[in-house]
């Protein structure tokens, strides 16, 4: 990396941390520039990489940047890039002014709307956040205005007293990287609810990712000549290139996780869905360094993707870190994980918003990028198939000997870890693993108890066994997930510890040391134990079931992702809100998800994956259940209850000897069909596939309900069993009955409805619910009018299944 642009690089990061502190100290008769320069230069005092004249650089750009026509090319390429990433702001009403001492953050979620879906003025402005440290759970929740609670100076000080607790010898004041990463950690822990402008400007962009994209706009401006950079001062929303959006996307996930089989094999995806979450952090960073920008470019990374601001000269760089790329991944997986790597130029118009518009240049280069991406997706692979064929078609295995029992890998198979002096062997135990799979399973206990995680720059090149973190090291990095002790007896000065699933940067004390950390990341850990300690397996947990002794598996994702940052903020689309989305559907599925599964249903779930906006669950079917419908009301509230953005899922039930990758992709197949799900008002996904029927949220809500008060009536014997098959019954009626209409094609809507009306199905309704006791008569009735009036009988089915699930008597019980 560039030294001097590096130094522009962090004066920008801090250029209006002022308006943190003079909302803290509203009143004082300051400029925010006076405020920032004030706290930055006592902490400066601490930093040691930077040199006298470098601090001085930072300061002025932090106290001078509004300044006009300044002669320093620093200043000047800070102030061109806070203008180019506050093109993103959207004025207020001429005659309206906010209150920057009062007013809270916007959620970014009020700005989405999709195919006419979307909120309105008056509910948009409705849900804010209430200040505090960034923590999943109440604290990132939405807020009603007239509840929300705003205590600038309350957070500024825990802000300051956060840096404070670093302590001297952290090398976040001695090692520049650990600096910045550092720096953008503390600010999206404290000022992630802190909106960026007020008086003037919508407050739905916050200060945190503010001060994040114009350090990396002002890394990248760096590179440009000035001649660019004079014609950019006088108008920088020019047509002009002023950065590469660079984006990286894990190819062949799915197929990586859902093709094991073996009785350990819940275990064993767990162990692979973490290990694909570290393969983007290690990818991430190799692409990171390799093209030469600080982490503050990173703009995103999680679920298997990253996006990055890079300068334009990175371009060429990156051709070749591709072909790194594809030799290491190809020598170790054979083909069956690829990372896609590619990049757009921006230009300095895309970075000015037009909320008149349908769309926003930066959507077009975003839906470009994400083209490119595809593409490089559907064709893996191609220059080496060109070559060095034999590489990429084989002959690959040996044939005729042992295989491992989970991946079903045969000697031989890649060939690419020989030339690497890696081996791959069979572990010899009953199950016949291979060395990679068994470090799979290792990884899964890892996870379970981490606490931290250590990244440590690796020195030359891997050899020996074949393990995950092998490849991890292939990539020049060390990953460890680690609890105090291990974290304790690992570290050696320099690595970098990284929190795990609390954001908080206070130094950890272990046996006498205080080791630094220096951020924090999400990891989903929810993992069922047995009393010993051991993780449970699908017996246990098929065990602990309500009833029927299965177990379940959950898939769900945001529905129209995709569209939903091409589209969803129409003209106002920008690097800041494209953050802030990202981060935020980060933490609820990563941070969130992992706590609603620890805290419902305790030992009876495993999160297998959960990031970026899609999760993968196993348990007692009923806690999966459960856990859907506690995740789909949780979301909403997350996301303001915006129409525009949905989430959809599929759950299916087994028997414990059920292969769990088959019962993932099972699962997969049913969120694909909930997805198809349309209504007659035109409505699209927003559903839920369960065991092969798709219902929409609603009706699944009504079939829990019924459900839980059924199981109770026959559990009191207040009914007897015999009326599951009496609904069954009722509902395959009325199911046959549409069937034939709808085969008769001319009728519509109105007449199959009145002929539903007139059918069997509902005077047998009417004879079995009459025959059933009098306690329960009255709720019966109730039950009739909602089948009917809300032509709930489709769904009978449903009921009776669940109630008679969930009632089965076992054996031993």
């Amino acid at each position: 990396m560039r030294r001097d642009a590096l130094v522009t690089a962090i004066g920008a990061l801090w250029h209006d941390v002022g308006k943190f502190r003079q909302r803290a100290y509203w009143g004082e008769v300051k400029k925010h520039e006076a405020h920032g320069v004030e706290w930055l230069e006592s902490l400066l005092t601490r930093v040691r990489f930077l040199t006298d004249g470098e601090k001085r650089t930072v300061l002025e750009v932090v106290g001078r940047h509004h300044e006009a026509d300044p002669y320093e090319r620093d200043i000047r390429l800070v102030q061109l890039a806070d203008h180019l990433a506050s093109g993103e702001r959207v004025r207020r009403d001429e005659e309206e002014r906010g209150d920057p001492s009062k007013e809270p953050l916007l959620s970014i979620f009020t700005r989405i709307s999709l195919d006419g879906a979307g909120m309105g003025e008056g509910e948009r402005r409705r849900w804010v956040y209430s200040t505090g440290r960034f923590a999943p759970g109440d604290a990132i929740f939405p807020k009603d205005s007239s509840a929300a609670h705003v205590d600038y100076r309350g957070l500024w000080n825990e802000f300051e007293r956060s840096w404070l607790d670093l302590g001297e010898g952290s090398p976040v004041f001695h090692d520049p990287e650990a600096f910045i990463l550092a720096s953008v950690s503390q600010l999206r822990i404290h000022a992630w609810c802190v909106p960026s402008a007020v008086y003037r400007d919508e407050p739905d962009i916050s200060l945190a990712d503010h001060l994040q994209v114009t350090a990396a706009l002002a890394y990248c401006l760096w590179d440009l000549d000035d001649a660019l950079l004079d014609r950019l001062g006088s108008d920088p929303f020019r047509d002009e290139e002023v950065a590469l959006l660079v984006g990286g996307d894990v190819a062949g996930i799915q197929r990586f996780l859902y093709t094991i089989s073996s009785d350990g094999a819940a275990k064993a995806l767990r162990g692979r869905s973490a290990f694909v979450g570290f393969l983007c952090d290690a990818v991430a960073e190799f692409v990171r360094t390799r093209i030469g920008i600080p982490s503050c470019n990173v703009l995103y990374s999680s679920g298997g993707h990253f996006f990055m601001l890079a300068p334009l000269s990175a371009g060429d760089k990156l051709v070749e870190v591709r072909s790194e790329l594809d030799d290491v991944l190809l020598d170790f997986f054979g083909g069956d994980l690829m990372v896609a790597v590619d990049s757009v130029p921006v230009l300095g118009s895309d970075l000015k918003i037009s909320p008149g518009r349908g769309t926003s240049p930066l959507g077009e280069r975003w839906a470009r990028l994400g083209e490119r991406l595809r593409a490089a997706k559907e064709m893996p692979w191609r220059e080496h198939a060109v070559r060095e064929p034999e590489r990429v078609f084989g002959p690959f295995g040996t044939g005729g000997v042992d295989e491992c029992g989970v991946c079903h890998w045969e000697g031989g198979q890649p060939g690419g870890l020989r030339r690497r002096g890696i081996f791959r062997s069979l572990t010899g135990d009953e199950e016949g693993k291979c060395s990679l799979c068994a470090s799979f399973e290792e990884l899964a206990d890892k996870v379970r108890a981490a606490e931290y995680l250590l990244v440590r720059r690796a020195e030359g090149s891997p050899r020996g066994q074949l393990e995950w973190h092998t490849v991890v090291r292939a990539l020049g990095f060390e990953l460890w997930p680690v609890d105090g002790k291990e974290l304790g007896e690992r570290y050696r000065e320099g690595d970098v510890v990284l929190r795990l699933s609390a954001p908080d940067l206070r130094p950890v004390g272990v046996n006498g040391r205080t080791i630094p950390v220096t951020g924090f990341r999400f990891l989903p850990r929810a993992t069922p134990v047995e009393p010993d300690g051991r993780i449970r397996d699908l017996d246990a947990l098929g065990r602990a079931s309500e009833g029927a002794q299965y177990f379940g598996t959950l898939r769900m994702d945001v529905d129209s992702l995709g569209r939903i940052f091409r589209e969803g903020f129409g003209g106002r689309l920008s690097l800041s809100r494209m953050m802030t989305l990202s981060r935020m559907l980060t933490a609820f599925f990563e941070g969130d998800v992992d706590r609603m599964c620890r805290e419902d249903q305790g030992e009876r779930l495993y999160l297998l994956y959960s990031g970026g906006d899609d999760l993968l669950a196993v348990g007692s079917w009923d806690a999966v259940l459960g856990l859907a419908g506690t995740i789909r009301q949780t979301f909403a509230d997350f996301t303001c209850r915006n129409p525009a953005i949905t989430v959809s899922g599929g759950a299916g039930i087994h028997h414990v000897k059920y292969p769990v990758y088959r019962a993932a992709r099972d699962a997969g197949d049913f969120l694909n069909r909930a997805k198809e799900l349309r209504r007659p008002d035109g409505r699209a996904k927003d559903a839920f596939g369960i065991w092969g029927a798709v219902v929409d949220w609603d009706s699944f809500w009504w079939i829990r309900s019924w459900q839980g008060k059924i199981r109770e009536w026959i559990k009191g014997a207040q009914v007897g069993r015999g009326f599951l098959f009496k609904m069954s019954r009722i509902a395959r009626l009325n199911a046959d009955l549409e069937a034939e209409l709808r085969g008769r094609g001319r009728w519509g809507e109105k007449d199959m409805e009145r002929a539903v009306r007139r059918s069997r199905w509902l005077w047998m309704l009417v004879y079995y619910m009459g025959r059933e006791s009098a306690e329960v008569r009255e709720e019966l009735e109730r039950l009739r009018t909602e089948l009917v009036a809300q032509n709930r009988i489709p769904h009978l089915d449903l009921v009776a299944r669940w109630v008679e699930l969930s009632t089965r008597e076992v054996e031993g019980r």
